[in-house]
């Protein structure tokens, strides 16, 4: 069964231009060529004024999620793509959840 994951960060002020080129140019093509299906993203504003980001990734099962998630986050990706996100995103914003299908889509 596909797992979906749900992805949200806060923007920091001033940030979301530089952000959406990073996740255009560098993180989504090299997320995609390891394997992640992008469902989606989306920008929000909360009741603060505060931007935020929201993407949904599939994977085939929980297996594959975390095998996937395992070859993303590698010593390049701590090394060089990690520092530029958080320079973008408050890194205590971060939440990750993963989706249950509340119906079938039969």
């Amino acid at each position: 069964m596909n797992v979906i994951e749900l992805r949200e960060y806060q923007i920091k002020p001033g940030k979301t231009a530089q952000w959406l080129n990073l996740m255009e140019k560098e993180i989504l093509p090299y997320q995609r060529s390891k394997g992640v299906e992008v469902i989606n993203s989306y920008l929000y504003c909360d009741d603060n004024g505060d931007e935020w980001f929201v993407w949904l990734r599939q994977f085939k099962d929980e297996q594959s999620r975390q095998e996937i998630c395992s070859q993303l986050y590698d010593q390049w990706w701590i090394n060089e793509v990690r520092p530029k996100v958080f320079s973008l995103i408050e890194e205590r914003s971060v939440k990750v959840r993963t989706l249950q299908a509340a119906f079938s889509a039969n």
